[in-house]
């Protein structure tokens, strides 16, 4: 199954089924042809970084943050590149905002430094999540 949710109104705009042959990557463009996006940030897991979804996006006019993992090689190669690179020279070369934050539940805590890079009409981040 997947969802589309919409965060700020605490409701299910949509959802389909992912076929039993299939898997979530078929099923999300299937799904953003279902509800209206433009305008809207959609936000996918790692395995919704695909070209083909990112365009889909795109063509309904909506903007898209996608995470990146393994699943993708070539792109998490070349973002690990960028940021290691800033990181080496505290982003001397480059702007970019830092956002920190700690979370405290019932296990152990999490503290959250984010870094945010804009370039042209793409925009970079790289969260560092460690376990206190």
């Amino acid at each position: 199954m997947v969802s589309a949710w919409a965060t700020e109104n605490h409701i299910s705009l949509g959802q389909t089924v992912v076929d039993a042959k299939s898997n979530e990557i078929t099923a999300i463009p299937k799904l953003l042809q279902m509800i209206e996006v433009s305008g809207a940030l959609i936000t996918i897991d790692a395995m919704g970084c695909q070209t083909e979804i990112a365009d889909r996006i795109i063509a309904e006019k909506a903007d898209y943050c996608l995470a990146v993992k393994g699943n993708q090689p070539t792109l998490n190669k070349g973002l690990k590149a960028f940021f290691l690179k800033h990181l080496e020279n505290d982003f001397a070369d480059v702007e970019v905002q830092e956002f920190q934050s700690n979370e405290k539940g019932h296990g152990p805590g999490q503290s959250h430094v984010d870094f945010v890079s804009v370039q042209g009409l793409r925009c970079y981040c790289l969260s560092q999540a460690t376990r206190f």
